[in-house]
């Protein structure tokens, strides 16, 4: 009898101790989940401040990168007066007001030159205006591409007088002149754009170089003029082309 007690308190501390051992593991266990949830949630806070941080940067560039393409942008609509010789009026808004050399400008300017006054214009492409005297000249912002920071179209426009334009490399086939309705687009080269309000009535002489001349009316007509040619327009109808004198014009 005390053998069977003997095998059977065995038995009791082999099942205790089993037991024991079963919850030792299932404690680890838990202690081991409850560490892995700890350094989940360590991991997820931290990757969620790298992101914060990664998006924080980038939109930082984003900006920096817009304000860089908005000043760079800016910088594109200015023109300015090179040169200046007797007296010279401009006016954007308000009266006008007498100007001197070096006035940049990226509104619409309206530029007009007494007797022996005289004045050039460099636009943004570097395609020159030159006002001779008792003459007036609208300038206003050049066109730009509405995604890319260049240059699309410049444009004057001649109330009267006479105006000499200079074609740079970068400029050609940008620079529209018009004058009571017409226009001239440099290709390249010099060219002189003369316009009588009165008599609504005007000229192109190319010196050298080539000019498309065309109506506003009927643009996809075009003249080309090449140099030592000219033609004549009145009340927006164009002539044919015919030789010119072209010593005979200012070419300074």
């Amino acid at each position: 009898m005390a053998k069977q007690w003997h095998q059977l308190e065995r038995l009791d501390h082999k099942s205790l101790k089993k037991l024991q051992q079963e919850r030792e593991k299932a404690l680890q266990l838990q202690k081991a989940e409850a560490e892995r949830k700890r350094l989940a949630v360590i991991a997820g806070v931290v990757l969620a401040v790298v992101v914060c941080l990664v998006m924080f940067v980038v939109i930082l560039r984003n900006r920096a990168a817009e304000r860089a393409f908005k000043e760079e942008r800016a910088q594109l609509r200015f023109s300015s007066v090179t040169d200046v010789n007797g007296k010279v009026l401009a006016k954007s808004l308000g009266d006008w007001e007498t100007i001197d050399k070096g006035l940049r400008f990226d509104e619409e300017h309206t530029f007009k030159t007494e007797k022996e006054g005289f004045m050039v214009v460099e636009l943004q492409r570097k395609n020159m205006l030159k006002l001779l005297p008792e003459s007036e000249l609208v300038v206003p912002p050049p066109t730009l591409d509405e995604k890319e920071n260049r240059v699309v179209k410049e444009l004057a426009v001649l109330n009267r007088g006479e105006v000499t334009v200079s074609i740079a490399l970068d400029g050609r086939e940008l620079l529209e002149v018009e004058a009571g309705g017409v226009v001239a687009l440099g290709a390249s080269g010099l060219y002189k754009v003369l316009y009588n309000h009165v008599k609504k009535s005007g000229e192109v002489v190319v010196k050298n170089g080539l000019v498309e001349v065309f109506s506003r009316r009927s643009p996809e007509k075009r003249v080309k003029v090449s140099g030592f040619y000219k033609v004549t327009f009145q009340e927006g109808q164009i002539a044919n082309p015919t030789q010119a004198s072209v010593i005979q014009y200012d070419w300074r």
